[in-house]
């Protein structure tokens, strides 16, 4: 059977874009990798124990925002979400100083200003950067043409100023104490990266985007998912599970389908991949691909694995200190050091916490009166390497011994800082790596961010919605940024061109356009 969209992967942005499709009254067919649909937005249960080892908050989900507008448009408006402490939804801590990241631009700013008296001007002309950049994210759907990003950037001119600027460097203009740097670069972790390595605008943009509120799915990230999944079934979609998709046909320059590592082939005169660009553009076949844009996918610096560790405790453990907040805990404020010394080792001086069940209490998470804590370190895949191979439950005594170490050492940290006798109350535990996210979400190296959120690496440097051959369409990590949100986005956008080819004529000689585009590619 012949489709109009087949969609390769299910993450949020491939279901998005499916949606997107299906809603228009096209026919579409999902592949799925994985034994689960939903990428990063799949949960996993132990023992009655629900775990979002994925997604831990999502911002412009409130009223007004536009994440809530997307999921609307989509008919998913039943979707709810629950509001992290708005005084304090993330907490940075560090060994002489904690801050905590409020609702509201100008309150965060206020309260740091109140903390260091001396770096008022530094963090008003911060601040300032930040409302441009805000300026930019919110306007830049709008925007049609040149005059309107001319007219844009003239209400922000700080923006371009920063543009090709690293956050270390605009910390180092704007601030003099190290404590106040660390900060504000405390959420660095969402991109993965440290200061002297990340885009200035694109932690700006993480800040913005938390802002207006952090929220997080009722039911866990499970509910959002299956959200999309009965919608989708609900407009004829078809989705398959266990069908990874190895070959992306085409034949005079334009999409033909997809070939899944059984041999079996569908067809469609739209494909697009939410798989990451490293891997899609290795399914149309390198010997496809323009010298240039060979030479871009084998420069991808991908970002960091993780190590998470996810916790069913009884309900004894008092979690009142965390609350639905996030705990962004790190050894020194020396933000930098710290990724270099996990750079180098499979444990790190940093770590993520947080309570999805103060998050969400009424949520499923846990059996009565129990309690889920889940644990983040982002890591270096290279010591996990020798494990890849190795089917999942399988992978030996070594293997075991190394998460146990691993995961020792950040509990021993979360217990002696932030939830006292942890360890005395877990009832369930299970333990990731960057092998666990290669063998579950199917991403390089088993990399949770796409490509590294370096310079070379932010838009307009990342991959494009357009692929290396006509009708193929690409969303996830590897376009805008990762996270939900952003994924999201792509997703939509990338459904929208698929419509706007289906509704073209087919042309009679469809090869030149891809292989101008890929002449000139960037």
């Amino acid at each position: 059977m012949k489709h109009d969209v087949i969609v390769i992967g299910s993450g949020i942005g491939g279901l998005t874009a499916a949606l997107t499709c299906a809603r228009a009254g096209r026919s579409v067919l999902v592949l799925e990798a994985g034994k689960q649909f939903g990428g990063y937005t799949n949960p996993f249960a132990r023992r009655h124990f629900h775990f979002d080892p994925g997604v831990h908050y999502i911002g412009e989900a409130g009223e007004g925002g536009s994440f809530r507008h997307l999921l609307d448009r989509l008919g998913l408006d039943h979707v709810e979400f629950r509001e992290l402490d708005p005084d304090g939804f993330d907490h940075y801590v560090f060994p002489d100083y904690a801050v905590k990241n409020c609702k509201g631009l100008d309150r965060f700013r206020d309260r740091l200003a109140a903390d260091f008296p001396r770096e008022r001007a530094g963090l008003g002309r911060f601040f300032r950067l930040l409302h441009d950049v805000d300026t930019v994210l919110s306007t830049a759907p709008r925007m049609r043409g040149a005059a309107d990003v001319l007219a844009v950037l003239r209400r922000a001119p700080q923006f371009l100023r920063w543009s090709r600027a690293t956050l270390g460097q605009v910390l180092e203009a704007h601030f003099t104490d190290p404590r106040l740097r660390a900060a504000v670069a405390g959420p660095c972790g969402d991109l993965g990266l440290p200061p002297a390595r990340l885009s200035a605008l694109m932690h700006l943009a993480v800040l913005a985007h938390y802002a207006k509120g952090a929220y997080f799915p009722h039911g866990g990230s499970g509910a959002l998912r299956d959200a999309y999944i009965d919608a989708l079934e609900s407009e004829g979609a078809t989705l398959k599970r266990n069908a990874r998709v190895d070959r992306i046909l085409h034949e005079g320059g334009a999409v033909t389908g997809v070939r899944t590592v059984d041999g079996t082939e569908h067809h469609a005169r739209v494909v697009v991949s939410n798989a990451q660009a490293t891997d899609t553009y290795a399914m149309v076949g390198t010997e496809h691909l323009s010298r240039r844009q060979r030479a871009k996918v084998e420069g991808v610096e991908h970002s960091y694995g993780s190590i998470v560790v996810c916790l069913g405790v009884d309900g004894d453990l008092d979690t009142r200190g965390v609350g639905s907040a996030n705990i962004w805990s790190y050894d020194s404020t020396d933000i930098d050091g710290m990724y270099a010394d996990a750079a180098m080792s499979t444990v790190g001086g940093s770590f993520f916490l947080t309570v999805p069940t103060n998050k969400d209490p009424d949520g499923g998470l846990a059996p009565a009166g129990m309690q889920t804590v889940e644990l983040v370190a982002l890591c270096s895949s290279a010591p996990w390497r020798k494990y890849f191979d190795s089917k999942t439950m399988r992978r030996g005594e070594a293997y075991e011994a190394a998460k146990r170490e691993v995961a020792d050492h950040y509990l021993e940290r979360a217990e002696a800082r932030h939830l006292p006798g942890l360890r005395d109350h877990i009832v369930v535990e299970e333990i990731g790596t960057p092998a666990t996210n290669l063998s579950y979400a199917f991403t390089p190296d088993g990399n949770i961010y796409g490509p590294a959120h370096t310079l070379a690496q932010v838009p307009p440097f990342r991959f494009g919605a357009r692929g290396p051959v006509e009708g193929l369409f690409l969303c996830g990590a590897s376009l805008m940024s990762a996270g939900v949100v952003p994924c999201a986005a792509s997703g939509r956008d990338a459904g929208k061109l698929a419509l706007k080819h289906l509704a073209a004529r087919p042309r009679v000689f469809p090869s030149l356009a891809p292989r101008l585009r890929a002449a000139f590619a960037p």
